[in-house]
């Protein structure tokens, strides 16, 4: 095979291409790399943050700065996105998680009746006296679980 003046060109021009493209494939495996890494980063800071507001949350209701109902409220919203356990796995905080969702709050509270107002609040403190002493047992289970973690 003969290597006319017109074809060593094209060769030369096909090699520059080639590193080129690989040049290219290279640097966006790079950046691909990176942001996976950056996306982890970001998954287990968002769950140190989680984690850290469930301990908080469990401590404030052991000491009583939180009320129960308050805190399986807030105790759900955050360990859903964990995907750890679950407010289920603590039958008393889900028992009273249950019978206090639906309540409403803020300002569709003040629109209730006084009576409605107090009906809901005598179930939500009633509930909350009911699972007391096995809710202080599930924090302090809880509080081992999100320290394990």
């Amino acid at each position: 095979m003969q290597l006319t003046d017109f074809t060593l060109p094209l060769l030369v021009l096909a090699l520059l291409v080639i590193l080129a493209l690989s040049a290219y494939a290279l640097y966006l495996l790079r950046r691909l790399h990176n942001r996976k890494r950056q996306i982890e980063d970001a998954r287990r800071q968002r769950s140190r943050r989680l984690k850290e507001s469930v301990r908080l949350i469990g401590l404030a209701m052991q000491k009583g700065h939180c009320d129960y109902s308050e805190g399986v409220i807030r105790l759900k919203m955050l360990l859903d996105p964990l995907g750890a356990k679950k407010l289920n796995a603590y039958p008393a905080m889900y028992s009273l998680y249950q019978r206090v969702m639906d309540m409403p709050t803020h300002e569709a509270r003040r629109k209730l009746e006084k009576r409605e107002r107090m009906r809901q609040d005598h179930l939500r403190i009633s509930s909350e006296a009911e699972l007391a002493e096995k809710i202080k047992l599930e924090l302090h289970q809880l509080l081992a679980d999100i320290n394990g973690n």
